[in-house]
């Protein structure tokens, strides 16, 4: 064997070696997954209203609609949390969070499950306009969410009929620090605006 084959053999050997290197060394991430749990505790109590609910999956600002936990760092400024982001999206969750609550107060017969074939005699849609972590003033962070809900009656035929529509917005404190106190933070507003919204049904039942 010519030492310029031997040049080439250690050549490719080094280069073999090179890259089995780089693709067994894979950079790592500390990263935490989040989900909101507000769960209605009242006793659930059943309903002979006829009423049967579908909960459209929310829609959500592009600002927040991603994983990452969001923080307001300024009157102009935000910025998402590349290490805490919560394990499914935000829409879906917080739909599922609205849909469980309302099916236990006991407003309604029945409320759908997503993708059911049943005809609703009402329906929910609704946009999440905000949802974040608010640090302008470190020294007393925040969790905010706001949703602006709708309620419908459906129609034999024709578009369904708008009976009820408020929005809801919730500010509480961080009480304790990281990224799990603001999750803790989030789950009480969203409990707070869940529990105004029933209580503004219930006092104004859909007709």
């Amino acid at each position: 064997m010519t030492a310029r084959m031997l040049s080439c053999l250690y050549l490719n050997l080094f280069v073999w070696l090179l890259m089995l290197t780089g693709c067994s060394v894979r950079q790592t991430y500390d990263k935490k997954y989040y989900v909101l749990s507000a769960v209605r505790q009242a006793e659930s109590t059943g309903a002979e209203t006829g009423f049967v609910l579908d909960v459209r999956r929310l829609t959500i600002d592009s600002a927040f609609g991603g994983k990452r936990l969001v923080y307001r760092i300024g009157d102009f400024e935000y910025e998402s949390d590349f290490y805490n982001e919560f394990l499914v999206s935000p829409s879906a969750m917080i739909t599922e969070k609205m849909r469980n609550w309302l099916g236990a107060s006991g407003l309604f017969e029945r409320v759908l499950d997503m993708g059911s074939v049943i005809d609703p005699t009402h329906v929910i849609e609704g946009n999440i306009t905000t949802l974040y972590g608010d640090f302008r003033d470190k020294s007393a962070p925040a969790a905010t969410i706001e949703i602006r809900v709708f309620l419908l009656k459906a129609q034999p035929s024709g578009e369904p009929v708008p009976v009820f529509g408020k929005t809801y917005e919730s500010t509480l404190a961080v009480v304790s620090a990281g990224s799990e106190g603001l999750i803790e933070a989030l789950d009480r507003c969203l409990e707070e605006i869940l529990s105004t919204l029933e209580k503004d049904l219930r006092q104004k039942p859909p007709l």
